[in-house]
């Protein structure tokens, strides 16, 4: 059963330049752990314009297994962490994360 973790985020104005380069950094091969994800893709939200920085960062695992060993490896790895630790001047906020199954 597939797995998909739905990151929503705020992206502050004039810095989604930053964010993206924040992501590319967390897709560099530093980052890889022995279980990766199937697939990942970053959707903007377009409603009600252009402007809007609505992100989100759609994962996707082939099974809950695979979720959790790389979840793991990323609490325990202290540059993913640092790398994503909420602080005043990140160019994004957190929203919300949302876990989705095949049924």
């Amino acid at each position: 059963m597939g797995v998909i973790a739905l990151f929503r985020y705020e992206v502050r104005p004039g810095r989604m330049a930053d964010f993206m380069a924040k992501l590319q950094k967390a897709a560099s091969p530093e980052f890889d752990s022995p279980v990766m994800p199937s697939n990942v893709r970053l959707l903007r939200s377009f409603v009600p314009g252009p402007d809007t920085d609505g992100i989100v960062l759609m994962i996707e695992y082939p099974d809950a297994a695979a979720y959790g060993a790389r979840t793991a490896w990323e609490q325990a790895n202290p540059a993913w962490r640092d790398l994503f630790e909420s602080r005043p001047d990140s160019p994004e906020r957190l929203v919300g994360v949302e876990l989705l199954s095949d049924s």
